[in-house]
Order: structure tokens, then sequence, then C-alpha cells
């Protein structure tokens, strides 16, 4: 490798830096379109505590007055708490509220507003082969129903729709389970009309056409009509299985109210300021200690951040809350001890006698395993923080996660990379690394 061809590579890189910076701040209007790019910073959900949210109280009536409403109101809590999480909302609270009551407390992420409303219009699911409003001639309702989840699927070689798989029960502790009688109706629908019918209440949602034979998978994928996105599917879902419950929730007026950040409206700013910051005591530090390679391990750092907020605005389960900070900051200490590993390895290997570029080669091999160990107890302990906490140790267990993940592959690739194309650069000046040697010793 040449000196040119080097500050060549370092020059893609910055530019490619530069762009990914870009993309990670700024906002702007995709040219030629009518969308908007919003940044992958400002796409990063953020919770109750960082954001604000919403905080709504719906009534609770029984359906059956022969069940208990204390019992049957703890387990409408637990079933939509557990709802909610599986459709992203994993900051939300479900609590109960006096005798007869449900809050829900939620952040601005994922269109809350939305989500309130559709809680409170959940209704009952009747699925038939006739086309009228009696509802008493149903072949299937709600507790024939097992579970309703969006999904994508390919509807021809070259489309894919959103919609929902509705699954029916396997079975039944008395007469035919859901499956069963999805089994009957798509028999009889095959060879009469070819089509099912499926009601929202006493309304007429959606009809099914093109049965031509009997479904014995007992699952339905629905589609068209009102579910044209990931939405407006996870809507729908919502609707039906809460409406499978024997308690309905109803909405009353002026019952939402808009709940402050607990952390304070500017906690974001500062705790955003603090992290830069540290890192740039961390760049400093590096600088004054390792000269040259300090700077590389700046063009590093800037790589981890931006893949840090790409990851953490792409997958779904991360929430930046109070702990997702703790949480890049604790990340950022872990890849500045190790590229601290890794310099100081190699600056030993210097002034053991031999020559930089051999002192990068053996430096940087004896740097893998404790930069690994390092970074895998925090994976792991992430890991348990994530599955057994709450919504700050989850924040904190994903976000560090990420954050260590993205450290390796900046400690162990990108500056490895990085320092074999400054050698042709430089092979011979320790000082512009800050290495130095005994004057007694010889060099290999």
């Amino acid at each position: 490798m040449t000196k040119k061809s080097s500050i060549l590579k370092y020059l893609f890189v910055s530019i490619a830096v530069a762009i990914g910076l870009a993309l990670s701040i700024f906002s702007f209007a995709i040219p030629f379109t009518t969308s908007n790019f919003n940044g992958f910073a400002n796409s990063i959900p953020l919770g109750l505590d960082v954001a604000g949210g919403y905080s709504v109280v719906y009534d609770i009536v029984l359906e059956d007055d022969s069940k208990s409403l204390d019992e049957e109101i703890d387990s409408s809590v637990k079933f939509i708490s557990n709802v909610l999480v599986n459709q992203g909302y994993s900051d939300a609270i479900v609590a109960k509220q006096g005798d007869s009551q449900i809050r829900l407390t939620v952040s601005k992420n994922n269109n809350p507003k939305t989500l309130i409303s559709t809680l409170g219009s959940a209704g009952d699911i009747y699925i038939k082969s006739s086309d009228t409003a009696d509802i008493s001639d149903s072949d299937i309702v709600g507790e024939d129903i097992s579970n309703v989840y969006a999904t994508r699927m390919q509807t021809s070689e070259t489309e894919f729709s959103w919609g929902v798989i509705i699954e029916f029960t396997q079975s039944s502790s008395s007469g035919k389970s859901g499956a069963e009688k999805y089994e009957d109706l798509t028999t009889t629908v095959a060879s009469s009309g070819n089509t099912i019918y499926i009601y929202m209440d006493d309304e007429l949602y959606q009809s099914v056409g093109g049965i031509t034979e009997a479904q014995t998978n007992g699952v339905l994928f629905l589609s068209g009509g009102g579910i044209n996105s990931q939405e407006t599917a996870n809507q729908f879902a919502l609707r039906v299985l809460v409406g499978t419950l024997d308690t309905k929730l109803s909405q009353g007026p002026n019952s939402v109210v808009e709940i402050p950040a607990t952390l304070g409206m500017n906690f974001a700013t500062f705790a955003c300021v603090a992290l830069a910051v540290l890192a740039i005591i961390y760049v400093v530090l590096m600088v004054v200690k390792f000269k040259d390679f300090g700077w590389i391990s700046l063009l590093s750092l800037l790589i981890y951040a931006i893949l840090v907020v790409f990851f953490m605005q792409a997958i779904p389960l991360v929430l930046l809350t109070f702990g997702g900070f703790i949480a890049l900051a604790l990340g950022l200490g872990i890849l500045f001890i190790s590229h601290a590993i890794m310099f100081n390895n190699i600056a030993k290997e210097y002034s053991y006698g031999k020559k930089i570029h051999l002192s990068v080669k053996s430096g940087y091999k004896k740097s893998i395993l404790p930069i690994v160990d390092i970074n895998v107890c925090a994976i792991i302990a992430s890991f348990v923080m994530w599955f057994l906490g709450d919504v700050f140790t989850m924040s904190f267990g994903i976000i560090l996660t990420i954050s260590c993940l993205m450290g390796l592959f900046t400690t162990l690739l990108a500056t490895k990379a990085f320092m074999k194309w400054y050698l042709p650069i430089n092979s011979s000046n320790a000082k512009k690394l800050g290495f130095k040697r005994g004057e007694n010793v010889n060099e290999i």
C-alpha cells in the first residue's frame, strides 16, 4: 500500500462519515418526492421520562354479571399490557384505578392518540356466511380467536400487502374449537357464495371473497379495505384482541391528559450535550497520549456514533429513557477503554524494541481478548437487564448491547484498518504516536 492510496482511503472514509453525520443529525425534504427525511437521531423513540406523553382513564363495563369485576379488570390489565408490548408500546403502563377504571399512560411515540381512541373503540368481532346485521347467526365470535397480529405478506409476484393474521383456537372446553368452526364456515361458503363477512359489533367491516375450498389451518389473512398499512393493521388487531375480553373499555369526554416529561423538557438536550462533552474529553485524552493514533480513534468514534444512532432508530424495541442515556455513556466509556488497551499494548511492544509496524501487529493481537472480554461481559449483563427489568432497565440493556456491538466493530475492524492505512504515511517517527523506548533498548 502506498502513501497516496492511504490518503485517498482516509479521504473517502471522511466523506462517508460526514454524510453519515448529516443523515444522523439533519432533517430535510427528499428531492423529487413529497416525503421528508427526519434524521436518524430525530427518529429515535423517547420514553415518558424524557419526552412526556399522555394519560387516559377508561371506564370498565363487565358484560357478564356472573363474573367478578375485580378479577376481570386484573386480567384485562395484564392482557392489554402484553398486547401493547407486542405492538411496540414497550413503555405503556396499564394499571387499575379505583373499582371500575383502567388508566393507560403512554409516551408520545407511535401515534399515542390513535392508540387511545382505538382502545376505546374496541368491539366484538363476528365472522359469518351471510351479510345480515343479525349477529345471532354468526359462525365465529371473539372467544373463537386466539391471536391477531399485523403482518406483511406477498400478494403477487411483485407486490406485498399489509394485513392481519387471525388465528383461531385449536381447542375448546365446550363444543368445537375456533379452527374447526372456521373449517366448517369455509366449507359452507366454498360451495355457495365464496364469501365470508366480518362484522365489528353490528357493522360490516369487510368481506373476504374467493374462498373455493375448506381452510384447515385455522388461520385467516385479512387485508384491503380499512387495512392498508402497518398502522391500520395494528389498530384492527388491537380492536379485535381487546374486544375478546369480558370487560369493555369506555373513554369518557376530556379523559385524555397530556403529561410532561418527568426529567424536564430540556433533559434530552442536556444529556446529548453531556455525551458530547464526554466524547470531547475522550478525544483530547487520546490525542494527548497517542498523538496521531488519537486522531484515528476520533474517526472510529464518529463511525461508532453513526452506527449506534442508526440502529437505535431502526430497531423497534429501542426506547430512549434515562437508562438509555446511562447506557450510551457507559458504552462510550467502554469504547475509550478498548482503544486505550489497544494503543497501550502497541506502545509497550514498541518500548520492547520492535519497529512500529511490528508493534501495531503484535499489540493488536494481544488486545483482542481483553477487549472482547470487556464487551461480552457488558452484553451479558445488558441481556439480563433487558429481559428481566422494567422500562428503565430494558432501555439500558438494549442500548448498551447496541453500543457494545458497535464498539467491537469499530475497535477491532475499523481502527485496525485505519492503523494499517497509517503505516505507509508514518512507519518510523515514533514521536508522532507518543511512543517511547529506553535508550539502552535495541530495535529488533
